[in-house]
């Protein structure tokens, strides 16, 4: 070989070997974090995507929420918390006036507190009317916006008359106890 030729492999050799050096100490280094760099962006980028769909459950939760609290406060004003009886005595008596339902007497029981979620407020109702005025003021007062029901109906049945039916029944209200909300 020449001494032209050694010149131009040392310089090649040379050349080679500054490559490399680039390659292995400057842009290597680089090149990691450019990978840890993007490692980061695609984490957070997930991170990012799971944020947007739980800020999107978030709304719609929120809204299920809303329509609870609707529920909520229709079901407090057909099971309000305190038993106002003077309220609930106006409903019977207003009820058995708009189906002709005479009550002849009313008598407020004690409450029953046995049920876990609620108090029942028991009234003992006599009265005389007939037997069809007599079963739509019981659906008016078990549809209302009170919660109602009745039971121990007892009926005396007397033909030839407008009010051709006696008898007493005790109809229930309902309240809900403070530790049941």
């Amino acid at each position: 070989m020449t001494k032209d030729q050694q010149i131009l492999v040392a310089v090649v050799v040379g050349l080679l070997f500054v490559v490399f050096i680039y390659f292995r100490f400057l842009l290597l280094p680089i090149n990691k974090r450019i990978s840890a760099t993007r490692e980061e962006i695609d984490k957070k980028t997930e991170k990012l995507i799971e944020a947007k769909e739980l800020s999107k459950a978030l709304t719609d939760l929120k809204q299920y929420i809303e329509i609870l609290k609707t529920y909520v406060a229709e079901l407090e004003r057909k099971v309000p918390t305190k038993p106002d009886i003077p309220e609930l005595i106006k409903i019977i008596s207003k009820e058995s006036q708009n189906y002709n339902v005479k009550i002849t007497n009313i008598v407020v029981r004690d409450i029953d507190s046995s049920a876990n979620e609620f108090n029942e407020i028991p009234f003992s109702i006599n009265f005389s009317t007939n037997y069809h005025d007599f079963a739509q003021f019981l659906t008016s007062i078990a549809q209302g916006r009170r919660i109602f029901s009745a039971r121990d109906v007892i009926l005396n049945y007397s033909p030839g008359k407008d009010t051709n039916l006696t008898g007493s029944c005790t109809i229930l209200a309902y309240a809900l106890k403070q530790s049941a909300l």
